[in-house]
């Protein structure tokens, strides 16, 4: 399924200052997509959920920017 949010695909180093809250990312170690809601570049945290989004809903949950991966 395509989608029409932005992947980063940055090296790391630039990944965590070109995060952008509605962009979607990959987190290390997971192969599925994520979407930023949110980023606290004070603490190094973003919020993130699964994307597509699940009929049901998709749990928000924070994550360290580090974790954040621009590719899979």
């Amino acid at each position: 399924m395509k989608t029409s949010k932005n992947v980063i695909e940055k090296p790391k180093k630039e990944t965590e200052s070109n995060i952008h809250q509605g962009d979607c990312v990959y987190l290390k170690n997971q192969d599925e997509l994520f979407q930023v809601l949110g980023i606290d570049n004070a603490y190094k945290k973003c919020w993130v959920r699964k994307w597509p989004l699940n009929p049901d809903g998709s749990p928000v949950f924070e994550v360290s920017i580090k974790q954040v991966s621009p590719n899979q």
